[in-house]
């Protein structure tokens, strides 16, 4: 297990930076740490700090609960935020969707999709996806009310609100374009899908298109990130490090390991849903560091060195690495129940971690497991940790044979990886996890990871970065023309 030391040109001390947030909302329980992990995975796509000012409006659209069903006649309030700045009568709209996240002004301030609505006199309008942020349509969220939960449901409100927007004169002969990052990226390409006249085209990026339970391979790229752009180093002491957990568990040493990683002592290291939970907290810190990782900043090749310098010995330099990713005084813990508990008991509070959760049992699956070897977290966290938690927070008739089904149901509506839509620009980064569920179509960015390209075009950017940042931008003038 020891390591020889190898000098890298970027050696940086440990310090407090894009490390697990608190999440606000949640101070009545503690948010297990299985959850931290999962909500990096599934957060927002970021922005640089806005440096232009903007006048953005918050409007509140009525929606139909179900917007299926016309019996139903309960209504609730969409939160859109609007930037008008821009903006000449006639001219375009550019919608900018919003996924599993609150949404910000931010995101319509700054970056690419903002520097062309400007070229364009644009009005820029973000939506918030129901059941996210403060767009709640129904509480308490129980499993009989996030029925109305969906992305056919979410897809609806924003054609009602684009409907409502051409209402007001200014906006009555607007083309309208719309662009979206990861899962509000799938929305573009579905949105397009199934109301083709409504948009006259789209961006989306880094779109994740085929459900899948089991998406094993979301690991196989994450560790080709380490081993691209950290080194062999790397990758190797992650690999080796999470071996050795693995064997002292698998051969009844599981107190040693329990006490080398520094859990909990109500960490039972002899149930085996508890170590499924302790191995993909683990992979998940290393995946949400790649997630949003700037290959021209170096990120990995620094978050490594970090790892290395805190021991030579890897079980030793991985464990403290976790416990400093975590921003934890004492001990943690992985546990298993902790993360059904949590979900159940924001059931009744309200908390929306929940509800990517639910979406992912009823529609997606996306369960990133450890099936594919060719990575270097191990193999002790199969996709029957997530079905067993669909199962238990949501009921039983959540079921592996009916997560199955509904996840194939998915793809066969909504076209799997192979959408039939048309003026839709598609991109990946070639080092995203995610990109394992996309397109065969898609530009692929190399070496960029997810969502890389929705800053504004800067003198960093690669040559093929910057070459899908200006296909966009051309794209955009076509659509319009």
């Amino acid at each position: 297990m020891k390591y020889l030391p190898v000098f890298l040109a970027l050696l940086v001390p440990p310090a407090p930076a894009a490390i697990l947030e608190d999440i606000p909302g949640s101070d009545e329980m503690d948010i297990p740490a299985f959850v931290q992990t999962l909500n990096q995975l599934h957060r927002g796509p970021p922005l640089p700090p806005s440096t232009k000012r903007a006048n953005v409006e918050t409007r509140w659209f009525n929606q139909s609960l179900d917007n299926f069903d016309d019996t139903n006649k309960s209504v609730w309030s969409q939160r859109v935020m609007i930037n008008e700045d821009n903006f000449v009568d006639g001219s375009p709209i550019f919608l900018l969707l919003g996924g599993e996240w609150t949404i910000d002004p931010s995101s319509i301030t700054s970056g690419l999709w903002v520097d062309i609505a400007k070229e364009h006199n644009g009005s820029l309008v973000y939506t918030e996806h129901r059941f996210f942020g403060e767009s709640i349509p129904i509480l308490p969220l129980s499993t009989e009310n996030l029925k109305y939960h969906g992305v056919e449901q979410a897809l609806a409100d924003v054609v009602n609100v684009i409907k409502v927007l051409k209402e007001e004169d200014k906006y009555k002969s607007s083309k309208v374009v719309v662009s979206g990052g990861s899962y509000s990226a799938s929305m573009v390409v579905w949105l397009k899908l199934l109301y083709p006249d409504v948009i006259v085209g789209g961006w989306a990026s880094s779109a994740v298109l085929e459900a899948k339970v089991d998406f094993s391979d979301f690991m196989e790229v994450v560790g080709r990130a380490y081993r691209q752009l950290g080194g062999d180093y790397c990758y190797d002491l992650i690999d080796n490090a999470t071996s050795y957990y693995e064997d002292l568990f698998q051969t009844g040493q599981g107190a040693k390991a329990k006490k080398l990683l520094n859990l909990c002592d109500s960490f039972d290291e002899n149930n085996e849903r508890d170590q499924w939970q302790l191995f993909s907290s683990i992979a998940n810190i290393f995946a949400g560091i790649a997630q949003y990782q700037k290959p021209e900043n170096y990120d990995l090749a620094q978050y490594c060195s970090v790892l290395r310098n805190f021991d030579i010995d890897d079980a030793s330099a991985l464990s403290k690495f976790v416990q400093w990713r975590f921003r934890q005084q004492g001990c943690h813990n992985p546990r298993y129940q902790d993360t059904v508990d949590y979900y159940k008991w924001a059931k009744i509070n309200h908390n929306v971690h929940l509800s990517w959760f639910y979406q992912t049992c009823r529609q997606f699956g996306w369960f990133q497991s450890s099936a594919n070897k060719n990575h270097p977290f191990g193999s002790t966290f199969p996709a029957t940790m997530y079905t067993d938690m669909c199962h238990d927070v949501f009921g039983s008739q959540y079921t592996s044979a009916k997560i199955e089904e509904y996840i194939q149901a998915t793809n066969k509506k909504l076209g799997g990886k192979h959408p039939a839509v048309e003026n839709v620009y598609m991109t990946h980064g070639a080092l995203d996890g995610w990109s394992a569920v996309g397109s065969d179509s898609a530009t692929i960015i190399p070496q960029a990871s997810h969502c890389s390209d929705v800053w504004s075009i800067g003198p960093t950017d690669s040559p093929a970065l910057r070459a899908a940042k200006e296909r966009v931008i051309e794209l955009v003038r076509e659509w319009l023309a």
